[in-house]
């Protein structure tokens, strides 16, 4: 039953409780002054009167209820929701030198290939006058900071911990030239470091940063090339490792080297990693780096931070090939993982790029 319905019910009983109440008969001596009273009329009229006024206050009244009274917020002027067009973002990239017209074209489908692996197929990238832009309405900054990445990826062998940077003393000047070679007690040689496979533990725990490094600052990602040594900060995103620092020698495989990189959820350990297949022709370089490092570190290294420096195959007696797979964990959330398989599995930039301009567009 509807409110008004409510309503309608309850009046019609009010009247029809007035209509049966006796009406006392007036006469000339309650009023006096009048002169000429005309006839009353009979009870039976009287309901009659009473009736078709019940009727026409009902009428009245569910008229006014239909006009004024409550509404549901879908007809509500104020309530009612108002779609507007997403505003899409315009990313303008420049590459931080001059480059020929086919580099730009290589690195614009490079970057349109990240942003289908993300899931932003709907976004355009187009090449523009030395510059490349890119523009979609599902686009936010995180997004415009994995495509433009470098993504320069290194396997390197891992030579020693290095303690944070000290800045030297005032009016002292850091030293410059070649990274020293490790000291042989802080070296992460497979001797040092002498894996139980039991525990997958090193034997050696004591094995401390080397400190001779303090004063060294980091490598820039300008020098990180793949045939020097390196000096690199572990990644923060990837909590706590093993050092601050890490002393990293030439790389053995890079981010050309891979097939496909996905990110998934590891039942086993409770965290994304990203599985990583490297191409046909390195399978073999692949291994033989491995074997190399086994019960050894090896760093992940991207645009010169440490992703990971795993200790390979520290359950095992000996080494067996990994089949020309990589696996990469950190402290991955998924959208981390998910950005770093879009970034090793389309391979490196050919050009560093910087942001240019960023603006919202209709």
């Amino acid at each position: 039953m509807t409110d008004i319905d409510s309503i309608e019910q309850r009046l019609r009983r009010t009247f029809r409780v007035v209509a049966e109440q006796p009406i006392a008969p007036v006469g000339i001596e309650d009023e006096p002054w009048r002169t000429s009273v005309p006839p009353l009329p009979s009870r039976r009229r009287l309901r009659q009167v009473v009736g078709a006024l019940a009727i026409i206050v009902v009428v009245a009244l569910v008229g006014l209820v239909v006009a004024y009274g409550p509404r549901s917020s879908s007809n509500s002027p104020s309530s009612t929701p108002v779609t507007q067009s997403a505003q899409a973002l315009h990313a303008v990239f420049v590459p931080t030198s001059p480059q020929p017209r086919a580099v730009l074209v290589q690195a614009a489908t490079t970057m349109a290939a990240r942003l289908h692996a993300l899931g932003e197929s709907d976004a355009a990238v187009t090449t523009n006058h030395g510059a490349i832009e890119v523009s979609g309405r599902t686009l936010n900054q995180a997004v415009l900071r994995l495509v433009r990445e470098t993504g320069a990826f290194y396997v390197r062998p891992v030579l020693c911990g290095a303690p944070s940077y000290r800045p030297p003393t005032q009016g002292g000047t850091p030293p410059s030239g070649p990274l020293p070679m490790c000291q042989s007690q802080y070296a992460l040689t497979a001797a040092n470091l002498a894996v139980n496979t039991g525990t997958q533990q090193s034997a050696n725990n004591t094995i401390m940063p080397d400190p001779s490094f303090a004063p060294y600052p980091d490598t820039s990602s300008a020098h990180d090339g793949p045939s020097a040594t390196v000096l690199l900060p572990g990644d923060p995103a990837a909590g706590a490792q093993q050092y601050t620092r890490f002393v990293l020698g030439p790389a053995e495989l890079n981010g050309s080297d891979i097939a496909t990189a996905y990110a998934q959820y590891d039942d086993a350990t409770s965290s994304w990693i990203v599985d990583v297949t490297v191409k046909p022709d390195a399978v073999a370089q692949w291994n033989a780096i491995a074997e190399q490092s086994f019960h050894a570190y090896l760093g992940f290294d991207l645009d010169g931070q440490v992703l990971s420096a795993p200790l390979i195959q520290p359950l095992q007696t000996a080494f067996t090939s990994f089949g020309g797979q990589i696996q990469i964990s950190a402290n991955f959330t998924g959208t981390e993982a998910k950005g770093l398989a879009a970034v090793l599995g389309t391979g490196p930039m050919p050009v560093r790029l910087s942001l240019q301009s960023l603006t919202h567009t209709p």
